[in-house]
């Protein structure tokens, strides 16, 4: 017990050792998330979506946690689970308030590069969600494949997410309901606060482009250019998105609107 509280305590004082070096990281995936060895980082976070039908409009408040623990220095271990209240729904779709699947991802380092001047790094991932709840289709999962790269050169990071993943996909039919390339670039910069010692003020740029493939449907693309902020502190991050829709129209007639992110994340 006296070892565990020297090593917190040792853990903590080096926390704030690095606070100013301590880098921000994309906001609306998850992949990037890579907490050290035995560690554990705990991602909170509310997202307001609004999708929207002719003049008509639904809006859903989500309530996703996820929680990544360091199982080795080179593999990750992460789960997701959340909530989804719906708001308004002028639509003529039938959405009701649930809780989502959980979904199960590993992530293993492929390659790391350090130098004083930069570090480079991928790491490969996959994962899926499981159907554990009376609201999901019976057999059905998500299963998702992709590649995390980062970039980290000084006070700068840049993480390029890449995933390819089967929507709602039916073991009994072998066959899912739409496929979807993801990407999303992320670049962030650390700006120390003034008289703040332990704080970092990083401003954050998204850029993201999804291609989805429905089995019965034309093939259809969107994307999002979403500015945000990251508070980063030696014990959590306060994390801050707004994601604005470009070329939002699908082929159901349902486009998206702007999708508000806020979050914190702590590390134990």
């Amino acid at each position: 017990m006296k070892n565990k509280i020297q090593g917190f305590l040792l853990f903590f004082a080096l926390l704030i050792f690095i606070a100013p070096k301590t880098h921000a990281e994309g906001i609306s995936v998850d992949a990037g998330l890579t907490p050290a060895q035995d560690r554990i980082i705990v991602r909170m976070q509310y997202r307001n979506i609004i999708n929207k039908m002719g003049d008509n409009k639904m809006a859903m408040h989500m309530m996703p946690v996820v929680v990544a623990y360091g199982l080795s220095p080179d593999i990750t271990l992460m789960m997701r689970n959340g909530y989804r209240a719906v708001g308004t729904n002028e639509t003529m779709m039938e959405m009701q308030n649930s809780w989502m699947d959980p979904f199960f991802m590993g992530k293993v380092k492929l390659f790391r590069h350090n130098t004083r001047k930069y570090v480079f790094g991928l790491a490969g991932f996959a994962g899926t969600s499981f159907p554990a709840w009376n609201s999901s289709a019976a057999k059905t999962y998500s299963p998702v494949l992709g590649v995390n790269a980062s970039f980290r050169p000084n006070y700068w990071a840049f993480d390029l997410n890449s995933a390819y993943e089967w929507g709602n996909y039916h073991t009994a039919e072998k066959s899912s309901e739409a496929r979807e390339l993801q990407l999303n670039l992320a670049i962030s910069r650390n700006l120390l606060i003034p008289g703040a010692n332990n704080l970092v003020f990083a401003p954050v740029q998204e850029f993201s482009f999804v291609r989805s493939r429905p089995q019965n449907g034309e093939t259809h693309s969107f994307g999002f250019v979403s500015p945000g902020f990251q508070v980063v502190s030696p014990h959590f991050k306060f994390e801050g998105l707004y994601q604005i829709p470009v070329n939002s129209a699908g082929t159901t007639g349902m486009k998206n609107g702007g999708r508000l992110i806020l979050g914190v994340r702590f590390m134990f």
